[in-house]
């Protein structure tokens, strides 16, 4: 193999196979020391251990509950099928789906073997990831709807249509990987089935849909046998057009994906943030579109707002994701606590990029003139806006679907906005992780506390100044009416939590944020 690699004289001898080069790549990195080591594998199976141990009887609880859900509304079951076809088409869209590593993008594109033997590993890997989550939905779709007991063969009917079902959105992905144009003339049709799929699930119990009865056994195998067999056709189609494929969108997939292993393979996911926005910014056209001074606003959020203009299509989207709370109604308070402070923190993240890029270069705000504490507190202005505004439109309806009690939730959402704002903008000048810091000893080993006190940076903000709004969601009103007095309380943490973030963590009298 290294002699048919390193010479010669004709283009038959270089035609290496793909397999025999990645053997001989592992060989080589083998003899160099760059196999997996045994406590690498260590440490993952512990992981996983303790993870299974700690989550896995309550999420199975969840997931297989002892009886079924009574009646449940079809119009819902079907909007959420429609959302996780979708939303599962748009995940496979920004990761590739294809992706082999950075140094297989850089090396192993530009050797003379066929690309079919390259990226056959890489649909493989991406078909029975897919197959794996759809038939892990159909399972958990049949234990929480079917009635008890349940059928083994109908099981196995709904996981075969499931997985069927992953593979051809994974499939449908590659092809658009392979054809951006066909691939952008789906997206926009996908995006209205999410969308409308997430309506649907909204408006089910105000208008419910008459009950449809499941469908009988030679039905089901029918559809599941058909899916399976456009599923094989579909990847044999696959396969022959691999060689197809631009090793420009390979490159791009592998660097993405290859950065976001790295920041969960060093502890170090402090820059996937600019990592996020420069992608975000990268091929747009932009056209110089001149500031206007406003009247009482400081030129930091006119900045704020020139960016926004900028990012309409993520303000539609947060517009459609105030609505998750709302489909959530019928969870448990501490999932709706989640999607609400989760969205919140999204919301006000939008224009932060900024915060970010000036904390790590202080240079340009030195050239304002200004201090540290103007810039932070109005860099600070849109974020809270942002977030009182989502917050306030998804209190609202939740409000009206579920079964809180009522009272001025839209009021409380606007309240909580500036809190989640200034926990948003504490995340943002967060440094990056500090390694150097002495190890902390555990039963299981020492580790570093400085990943642990990254990640629960703006957290800490986050959990004690929405203390009122967090109470209110989980039913700690202590009545049956939400009164304006938890509102009022709310907006009295979130103003002491803004002068207080503002005088103790800006400089009045220097120009550093």
């Amino acid at each position: 193999m290294t002699a048919r690699l390193a010479g010669g004289s004709g283009t038959d001898e270089l035609q290496a196979s793909a397999v025999e080069l990645r053997r001989w790549v592992r060989r080589r990195q083998a003899s160099a020391g760059g196999a997996v080591s045994m406590g690498t594998v260590y440490v993952g199976v512990l992981a996983v251990a303790m993870a299974v141990a700690l989550f896995g009887p309550e999420l199975g609880r969840i997931l297989w509950p002892a009886a079924p859900i009574v009646d449940p509304d079809p119009l819902a079951v079907v909007a959420l099928i429609g959302v996780g076809g979708a939303g599962g088409w748009l995940a496979l869209r920004r990761l590739g789906p294809l992706v082999i590593s950075r140094p297989d993008a850089s090396w192993l594109l530009t050797a003379p073997v066929r690309r079919r033997g390259l990226l056959l590993p890489a649909l493989v890997r991406a078909v029975l990831a897919t197959a794996v989550v759809g038939v892990a939905v159909a399972v958990v779709g049949v234990g929480r709807l079917a009635a008890r007991p349940i059928d083994g063969a109908a099981l196995l009917g709904w996981a075969a249509l499931g997985g069927a079902a992953g593979m051809l959105v994974a499939l449908a992905a590659v092809r658009a990987q392979r054809d951006p144009g066909w691939g952008h003339r789906w997206d926009r049709p996908v995006t209205a089935l999410l969308l409308g799929s997430g309506a649907s699930a909204l408006v089910a119990p105000v208008a419910p849909a008459p009950p449809i009865a499941a469908p009988s056994a030679p039905i089901l195998w029918a559809a599941a046998l058909a899916a399976v067999a456009a599923a094989v056709l579909g990847t044999a189609v696959a396969v022959r057009r691999l060689d197809d494929l631009s090793g420009r969108r390979l490159r791009e997939a592998s660097i993405l994906v290859g950065s976001y292993r790295d920041a969960a393979y060093t502890a170090e996911p402090s820059f996937l943030s600019d990592l996020r926005e420069r992608r975000s910014w990268r091929g747009r056209s932009l056209r110089s579109a001149r500031i206007r001074r406003l009247p009482g606003l400081p030129i930091e959020a006119i900045h704020d707002l020139l960016v926004l203009r900028r990012k309409r299509r993520r303000l539609g989207w947060l517009t459609a994701a105030a609505l998750l709370p709302a489909a959530l109604a019928g969870s448990p308070g501490w999932v709706l606590v989640l999607a609400l402070l989760a969205g919140g923190l999204s919301s006000a993240d939008t224009t932060l990029a900024a915060v970010r890029r000036d904390s790590a270069q202080p240079a340009l705000v030195r050239l304002l003139g200004r201090t540290g504490r103007q810039v932070v507190a109005a860099r600070l202005l849109a974020p809270a806006f942002l977030a009182a505004a989502w917050s306030g439109l998804a209190l609202a309806a939740l409000g009206l679907r579920s079964d809180l009690p009522p009272g001025p939730w839209w009021a409380l959402g606007l309240a909580v906005g500036p809190a989640v704002a200034v926990a948003a903008l504490r995340r943002a000048r967060a440094r990056p992780i500090d390694n150097s810091m002495p190890l902390v000893d555990t039963p299981m080993g020492a580790y570093p506390p400085g990943p642990l006190i990254w990640l629960l940076t703006g957290l800490d903000l986050l959990v004690a100044l929405t203390l009122p709004t967090v109470a209110a969601l989980l039913g700690s009103t202590g009545s049956t009416v939400l009164g304006w007095g938890w509102v009022l309380a709310q907006a009295a943490f979130s103003a002491l939590g803004v002068a207080a973030y503002l005088a103790l963590t800006t400089d009045r009298t220097r120009a550093a944020v």
